[in-house]
């Protein structure tokens, strides 16, 4: 299995939105390591990413740096989605970090907001390649509706998943109908979680060095990425 490489927390986004185009796309990693643009029963989701002008601070800019090498190079990337109108909003979910709530809007840079992970029970199993599932939502009732994203992870796996259908029955369990289709199986002893992360690579890695200011501020441009089929 080729190396999956964590995202630098200090470099967040300021623009993120998950998406789900179509049946067939350039530049998705296989398991073997080759690019291919090979027809995906269900489709791969895209990620797509905007950053500010540039960063001040010297530890960002290396990080920059080194994130521009990992992408030029194909590397698979995991990026945690972070909290935006196509997650279940923590207030929903009954959630803080440090001691804030999560309504007050702060853009925290630190990762902390990254380590809040809710998740829901699976509440039946389902095969790798189905299009939808069961979770039990009774912790947090009928919080989960069209176009939200979730997850789950497996080992050093992540998968994301967009919400296009969704049925409660009593007892608030959920059936949930996704795309893409589910990549691994689940049961009962797997969780959904509420702050998915991806696996990608970039589509447009030459794209990724949008600038370079008085040779110590290092700017990102918009970045396009696609799912890693692993």
């Amino acid at each position: 299995m080729p190396p999956i490489y964590d995202w630098r927390s200090r470099l967040c986004n300021v623009g993120q939105v998950f998406l789900q185009p179509g049946q067939s796309d350039m530049g998705a990693m296989t398991l073997g390591g080759f690019l291919t643009d090979n027809p995906e029963p269900g489709g791969r989701y895209h990620l797509r990413m905007s950053f500010p002008p540039f960063w001040k601070d010297r530890a960002r800019n290396k990080d920059a740096s080194w994130t521009i090498t990992r992408l030029s190079a194909g590397a698979i990337m995991r990026i945690p989605l972070l909290p935006s109108v196509q997650l279940v909003s923590a207030a929903d979910l009954g959630g803080t970090d440090a001691g804030q709530p999560w309504s007050n809007g702060e853009p925290w840079d630190n990762g902390e907001n990254w380590g809040w992970r809710p998740t829901a029970p699976v509440a039946a199993a389902a095969s790798r390649g189905s299009a939808s599932f069961q979770a039990d939502l009774s912790e947090f009732g009928p919080v989960l509706v069209i176009g939200d994203v979730i997850g789950f992870s497996q080992g050093n796996l992540d998968f994301a998943h967009k919400v296009m259908d969704i049925s409660y029955s009593a007892g608030d369990v959920a059936t949930i109908s996704v795309s893409p289709p589910l990549r691994r199986a689940v049961t009962t002893d797997d969780a959904m979680q509420f702050r998915p992360r991806v696996m990608v690579v970039c589509r447009n890695a030459s794209a990724a060095l949008a600038g370079l200011t008085r040779r110590n501020r290092i700017s990102l441009g918009d970045l396009q990425f696609v799912e890693a089929l692993l």
